[in-house]
């Protein structure tokens, strides 16, 4: 499972360098958000940060999804071949680049990991409490003034008449 999502990473990447339409551009970020919550995910065996990471990503690339769709609606959209041919190829490479690689190196990449799994009281103890409640407050009162700038009468996303 952990081979196949990094070779999807991979492929993703090198797609992405190819890609020139801004909403193609933008699913394949959401794609790549993805991917890189599941793997942290099961790498942890605590999806509480992925979850958070997720979130997080998503709701920006979005943000940035509705802009460039009002930007760029009137754009064709098309996917050449070369483009298909070439996520193909670099995704059943990686996967063959990545057993090559577990059978040289004997890399567990589906184990427990017991050795490297971070606690959730890490994230709330006392030292680094104080930085957490002030990170919790200031994207508070961000998304509060935010939500006070943005009217619904005036700005790029309004809606016309």
């Amino acid at each position: 499972m952990m081979m196949i999502m990094y070779s999807m990473m991979i492929s993703l990447a090198v797609l992405f360098l190819w890609l020139k339409h801004p909403l193609s551009m933008g699913f394949i970020l959401i794609l790549q958000t993805m991917t890189i919550s599941v793997i942290s995910g099961l790498m942890l065996n605590n999806f509480f940060f992925s979850y958070i990471i997720m979130i997080i990503m998503l709701s920006g690339a979005l943000v940035l999804f509705i802009y460039m769709a009002s930007v760029a609606s009137n754009e064709k959209f098309k996917t050449p071949v070369f483009m298909t041919i070439t996520f193909i190829i670099t995704f059943t490479s990686s996967v063959l680049v990545m057993n090559k690689l577990i059978e040289m190196y004997e890399v567990p990449l589906n184990s427990n990991m017991n050795y490297y799994m971070i606690s959730l009281t890490k994230l709330f103890n006392t030292m680094s409490a104080y930085l957490t409640i002030t990170m919790i407050f200031y994207l508070l009162l961000t998304m509060i003034i935010v939500s006070f700038i943005a009217s619904s009468k005036e700005g790029p996303l309004r809606m016309k008449n």
